[in-house]
């Protein structure tokens, strides 16, 4: 396929900017979801889509078996499989929040952002080669009861951004009732 030069750098120009990639200075999961969204701007073909990540590596080992797999990989999917099994997280840190994510819980008296930061990196601890927009569901299924319907009755959420705002509307009326309740009492 051909490299259309015009495409990148109208894609440079996306205001999501995406710093280079160092595997020991940078969240890999967090990077590689951010340079995702940003291809996504893009409509790439396969070859434009290896030239650009490759452009965001700048340790000398990783453009090394970068330089061995561009030429294996023969989809998009390929390279990010390719990309998320050799710097998507690893093992025993993953095992462990799947435990803890029974403990991410949100209560009527809890603040909500701190809740979403936790959850957040607790999920993405979880599930390392999941790319942060694709999984709502999970979300929906750690809150309380009373807001999972509340969710689940409207219509699909298509980003998790989206969601979260639902959320922590929803969570605000609960939090009102529930000042109201002791109030009363």
């Amino acid at each position: 396929m051909a490299i259309d030069v015009d495409k990148l750098k109208v894609l440079a120009e996306v205001k999501r900017v995406v710093e280079v990639f160092d595997p020991k200075k940078k969240n890999r999961r967090t990077w590689f979801s951010q340079f995702h969204d940003k291809v996504k701007a893009g409509n790439l073909n396969v070859d434009e889509y290896k030239l650009l990540l490759g452009m965001y590596f700048v340790n000398t080992d990783l453009v090394q078996q970068w330089d061995e797999k561009r030429g294996i990989c023969s989809t998009v999917d390929e390279v990010d499989a390719w990309f998320l099994d050799a710097y998507g997280g690893g093992g025993m840190e993953e095992k462990q929040a799947v435990y803890t994510m029974a403990d991410v819980k949100l209560s009527v008296v809890d603040a909500f952002q701190p809740f979403v930061d936790r959850f957040i990196d607790t999920f993405m601890a979880a599930n390392a080669n999941a790319i942060r927009n694709h999984r709502i569901i999970p979300f929906i299924n750690t809150l309380y009861p009373e807001m999972r319907e509340a969710l689940e009755i409207e219509p699909a959420f298509s980003k998790s951004n989206d969601l979260v705002k639902r959320t922590e509307h929803l969570h605000a009326k609960l939090q009102k009732k529930a000042r109201a309740k002791l109030a009363t009492v």
